[in-house]
């Protein structure tokens, strides 16, 4: 059974849920985009003496919204980390990231490499590349997009009419899993239940950054590092292995059966072993 937390960074309440020892190994863990804290819900309990926070980041689940002028770049991620570390007070950590989670915490690892003991990365290694030539064209996009999005949204009548929405996605999950993200995903309002999302999360990208500036965050990580990847997930092993080869110090790459969402739906058991494994090696 979790315990619930609730931290403060820059003005915002951070919702998390908090498995394990409270003086055990501290572990920070970071959700996807558009999920929640509820995603560690099967693993982290797993964690041998380990101390689990898994936090809402801002804008997701139960967290508050930045106002209008922050915008939820990948690189504000890296600075939520640090904040929500400070406000943990942790000096040190290990970081596990899932999806976009794992994006955040590669670069926050490459910027902030002294107060990690170590990395686990689900499903992701840094952020999609982009060139060059394709910048200004996907930073007017990014401006146009938020000119004309609708922050509005149609209450829905029940629960089940969100997990519904959210298992007609392009990533593959099941009822259960879904339905255990949408508890923190949903909001009442006064014509009945709203996403608690908050809709700038979906903006175009700004900026993707090109690969040898990413190949440079990897690089300036110190920290061991494991990797957690889908056989039916989201990328390659020749992908994977082109940004893996740049890691400059100990580090262990498994891929496991089950879709994105392995660590929710995949053989969890098994992913949590070799996790612990990984960090009572350290």
């Amino acid at each position: 059974m979790a315990s619930v937390l609730r931290l403060k960074i820059k003005g915002i309440d951070i919702h998390a849920l908090q498995w394990g020892n409270p003086d055990g190994v501290p572990v920070l863990a970071l959700h996807g985009w558009l999920d929640n804290a509820a995603s560690f819900t099967h693993l982290a309990p797993l964690l041998e003496n380990c101390n689990v926070v898994a936090v809402d980041l801002p804008g997701h689940g139960l967290s508050g919204h930045w106002p209008d002028f922050h915008h939820y770049h990948m690189w504000a991620g890296v600075e939520d980390v640090e904040l929500i570390l400070d406000a943990l007070g942790w000096q040190t950590c290990h970081l596990m990231g899932h999806s976009m989670g794992a994006v955040i915490a590669t670069l926050y690892a490459g910027t902030f490499p002294k107060r990690l003991n170590s990395l686990t990365l689900i499903e992701a290694i840094g952020p999609m590349a982009g060139t060059l030539d394709e910048a200004p064209q996907r930073l007017a996009e990014a401006i146009n997009s938020m000119k004309t999005h609708n922050a509005s949204q149609k209450p829905k009548p029940n629960m089940d009419s969100f997990v519904q929405t959210r298992l007609k996605g392009p990533l593959k999950l099941s009822p259960q899993s879904a339905a255990l993200l949408m508890e923190r995903s949903v909001v009442k309002s006064t014509d009945g239940l709203c996403w608690s999302n908050d809709k700038r999360l979906k903006y175009t990208s700004m900026m993707r950054l090109p690969e040898p500036l990413i190949g440079a965050f990897i690089k300036a990580i110190e920290c061991p590092v494991l990797g957690v990847f889908a056989n039916d997930g989201l990328y390659t092993k020749e992908r994977i292995d082109g940004r893996w080869g740049q890691l400059n110090h100990a580090k262990t790459l498994c891929w496991f059966d089950g879709g994105h969402h392995l660590h929710l739906d995949g053989d969890v058991p098994v992913i949590a072993n070799t996790v612990n494994r990984f960090l009572q090696a350290l």
